[in-house]
């Protein structure tokens, strides 16, 4: 029987926060959730302060290897290193701990110490902040914390399920916990303008954590409270009937395309999307294209230019008015050539730079660009790259996009 590597923490390992911690305003990427996740697993009970750990590439990056994801880490260490939490103070007590205060005030403390990805070691090596030793360490003194199975928080993959994995987690044995809208918004740590209609914040975060948790030990369902017509609470019930009792409010998402659980958290509703299969049936456009208007008309609503996005890219679907930009856009890329030229008998090449691919994703031309995150281009590089044939190599240096035929 296979042993397990001594680089992956045991899947039953248990992990601790504060509460404090746990109803702190902060945020982040997926790799800096699985990063942060790394390092709470490798805590041990009778730590008295924090250490540098080694985090293998394994844990960070899940699903691929290469140029892109080892750019992906360096960057997204860079990025937790400025990350802060903005957390309620504790006070000192005379026992020599610290207790939660009735009305606290709060602070910002930055998160980590150090985050540094070594390349000769393949991972990341990284340390907690001494400041947040008290929401971390040592937590049985002060007796007011939670605990969870890694295993459990392994199966999420959204950072807004992780939070609110933790928020319910903390409430387990009251079975409910009611949190208000501008509670859930302080707590997710969601900015002006960001899911600013409700149905909006429900589909993409409620919704989506509902789904992922089913197959946690903190499956949910959930009541809306209204103030007139507004809704002001949400009341989480955990603890989800059985499958057979419950109305699923979406297909599994292994029966669906990615392209239609994309439009459909966007808000393209059900009659929309069969027009679109129809057109991809029809062979009017590829999937391709569906990617390319959403990173347009999504960069517009950023920019204030629409304000209605699903309705945009169902309009540029039907009516395939960016498709022309669409063609010119993929020519580019298929026209560029190895600079060092081919040897006979190898047939015909199309290479890039990842970084051009970049800088295309990056600046769209003549309409309105989102904004530079890794997690989006990763996902275009596959859709509009990895999956037509091409494959990262290393030149020079410099990490390629090839494509031979």
């Amino acid at each position: 029987m296979p042993t397990k590597s001594p680089l992956i923490p045991a899947i039953d390992k248990t992990v601790a926060q504060h509460n404090a911690l746990i109803n702190a305003r902060f945020s982040f990427v997926p790799l800096e959730m699985r990063l942060f996740i790394s390092l709470l697993t490798r805590i041990e009970p009778g730590d008295a302060q924090f250490r540098e750990h080694f985090v293998p590439m394994a844990e960070i990056i899940h699903e691929r290897t290469g140029g892109s994801a080892y750019e992906e880490v360096k960057q997204m260490c860079n990025n937790i290193t400025s990350r802060r939490l903005y957390i309620e103070k504790l006070v000192d007590t005379q026992q020599g701990t610290r207790k939660r205060s009735k009305k606290p005030d709060f602070e910002f403390i930055p998160l980590m110490a150090k985050a540094a990805y070594e390349s000769d070691r393949g991972g990341v090596v990284a340390s907690f902040n001494p400041l947040i030793m008290p929401y971390l360490l040592q937590l049985r003194e002060s007796g007011n914390f939670t605990l969870a199975q890694l295993e459990q928080l392994n199966k999420l993959k959204s950072f807004y399920s992780y939070r609110i994995y933790w928020l319910l987690k903390e409430y387990a044995t009251f079975k409910e916990r009611t949190i208000t809208v501008a509670q859930l918004r302080f707590l997710l740590d969601l900015q002006e303008g960001e899911y600013p209609r409700f149905n909006n914040l429900r589909t993409r975060i409620l919704d989506k954590a509902q789904t992922e948790m089913q197959q946690t030990d903190m499956s949910f369902t959930y009541e809306l409270q209204k103030q007139g017509k507004a809704v002001s609470e949400v009341k989480f019930l955990l603890g989800a009937p059985q499958a057979e009792q419950v109305m699923p409010t979406k297909s599994p998402s292994s029966e669906v395309p990615a392209w239609t659980r994309t439009l459909a958290e966007i808000g393209v509703g059900e009659r929309s999307l069969a027009v679109v299969s129809q057109q991809l049936e029809a062979g009017e456009y590829d999937v391709d294209y569906i990617a390319y208007v959403v990173r347009i008309v999504e960069g517009q609503f950023r920019k204030g230019k629409i304000k209605k996005p699903a309705g945009a890219i169902y309009k540029a679907l039907i009516e395939k008015y960016l498709y022309a930009d669409y063609q010119q856009a993929k020519a580019a890329v298929e026209t560029k050539k190895n600079p060092q030229g081919q040897a006979a008998g190898k047939g015909i090449e199309v290479a890039l730079r990842l970084s051009e691919a970049q800088e295309m994703y990056d600046n769209p031309g003549p309409y309105a660009q989102r904004q530079k995150r890794a997690a989006t281009f990763e996902q275009h590089l596959y859709q509009v790259y990895l999956q037509d044939g091409f494959a990262v190599e290393q030149r020079g240096g410099e990490d390629w996009l090839v494509k031979r035929e």
